[in-house]
């Protein structure tokens, strides 16, 4: 485990974060764009010094309370970055009670070690250094319903011989389970989950992919955690592996749909599937397809499409009047408590003078609902920390928070923000 020096505790003892109290109970079904900026007229992103951390503010031009929660530097010393770990990857528990970051030192050169990091979800104030070894940074998945639980695949050999493993670790007692061993891939390269989309909603399956190195491609299959059986190993050229949708009955694999019993392919998406995307539920029970197009029509931020009939809409893009689609865009939906609710944040022009540039919104893929939550102030790729200043927005299970990561207008490091939806505010 990664020791923290005395400086850091020192930090963390003296500063304290808001959002600590009881909180409106939410439901599934809540409209969480109630309250918020509804229209399209340019809200130029107002400029300033970089919020204080653990002090509560409100953006200027939308109203919503955000929270600073990290300041990575004062907190190690170091120039660097503390993220959540993607946007398809929930950072909360189910409960919401505990939360989980990504520490680097991404490009700063500054010998910060990577590490994932234990936040109290309610109050964020940072628990412990996780003593983990994911086989990608992305790789670890809290459990859908169990809040004291999340699993990772591991080629760091938790026991025994050499073999890549999935493993169960239990928070409260900070153990590990190895629930799946894979021998075979163990020889020729890594066990992962592909490109995440995270797994099914009702916690029982899992997609799998083992890299074989040195150009000798890879193979994929499903994990059911429901029966503790391993699905057959199939080619996979696309280099995203099985990713299995909320029912737990489809699945992607790149561009192919597939059932998960069978891993048969069902039909192609029309979507370009190398695109930032996610997987969510429509309200008819049908998995869906969400991703931001650029090169493929319909064009758009957040485009929908059924994995079961192929339909497809645009809740942000030209067809809706918003604008050839922004760039540096990302999808999170992993709002499973109340699902349909997609959020989205955009680079787009680093000035943030025009709508949606500069901006994190939200959208609900079922009602059309569409409302602008914030600006990021983070400059992406175009800043010093490059593909670690991208603001990668990610909901909670109820939706009714984000997170999202910024330089602060292209500052040296990289630091996590959460914005409280009206729907979850602390009670007064």
């Amino acid at each position: 485990m990664i020791s923290l020096s005395h400086r850091f505790l020192r930090t963390v003892a003296a500063v304290s974060l808001g959002a600590a109290g009881a909180v409106q109970p939410v439901v599934a079904g809540t409209n969480l764009c109630a309250g918020l900026v509804t229209d399209l007229r340019d809200r130029p992103m107002a400029l300033g010094p970089k919020p204080a951390r653990g002090v509560p503010f409100r953006d200027p031009k939308f109203g919503t309370r955000i929270v600073r929660i990290t300041d990575v530097e004062a907190e190690t010393g170091a120039v660097g970055v503390r993220k959540p770990m993607y946007p398809t990857v929930p950072a909360w528990n189910a409960d919401e009670s505990l939360m989980i970051l990504y520490q680097t030192a991404g490009f700063s050169k500054s010998g910060l070690k990577s590490a994932h990091l234990l936040y109290d979800g309610r109050t964020y104030r940072m628990k412990e250094v996780l003593d983990i070894k994911p086989s990608d940074l992305e790789h670890v998945y809290w459990d859908p319903k169990d809040p004291d639980v999340f699993y990772y695949p591991s080629i760091a050999h938790v026991k025994g011989p050499a073999a890549s493993q999935l493993i169960r670790y239990t928070v409260s007692t900070s153990t590990k389970e190895v629930i799946a061993e894979f021998p075979d891939c163990a020889g020729v390269g890594k066990i992962g989950f592909g490109h995440p989309k995270y797994m099914a909603w009702d916690g029982s399956a899992v997609g799998l992919r083992c890299t074989m190195g040195s150009n000798k491609g890879a193979l994929s299959t499903v994990y059911r955690f429901d029966t503790g059986k391993v699905g057959t190993w199939v080619p996979d050229t696309d280099g995203a592996g099985f990713q299995v949708a909320p029912s737990g009955k489809m699945a992607t694999r790149g561009p192919n749909v597939v059932t998960v019993d069978s891993l048969a392919t069902k039909r192609r998406l029309s979507s370009n599937a190398i695109e930032h995307s996610t997987l969510t539920r429509l309200a008819n029970g049908h998995d869906a397809f969400v991703s931001s197009q650029f090169d493929v029509k319909p064009y758009g931020n957040v485009v929908v499409e059924d994995l079961v009939t192929g339909a497809v809409k645009v809740l942000i893009g030209p067809d809706r009047g918003h604008g050839y689609p922004r760039t540096g865009s990302h999808v999170s939906a992993a709002a499973w408590k109340n699902p349909g609710w997609v959020a989205v944040s955009m680079v787009g022009k680093l000035q943030g003078e025009k709508f949606f540039d500069q901006e994190i919104a939200l959208t609900n893929i079922d009602t059309g609902a569409l409302c602008r939550v914030a600006h990021h102030h983070s400059s992406g790729r175009a800043g010093p920390q490059k593909y670690w200043g991208e603001p990668q927005v990610a909901i909670s299970p109820s939706g009714t928070r984000m997170l999202f990561s910024s330089d602060w207008h292209g500052g040296p490091n990289v630091d996590t923000y959460v914005i409280e939806l009206p729907a979850r505010e602390p009670e007064r």
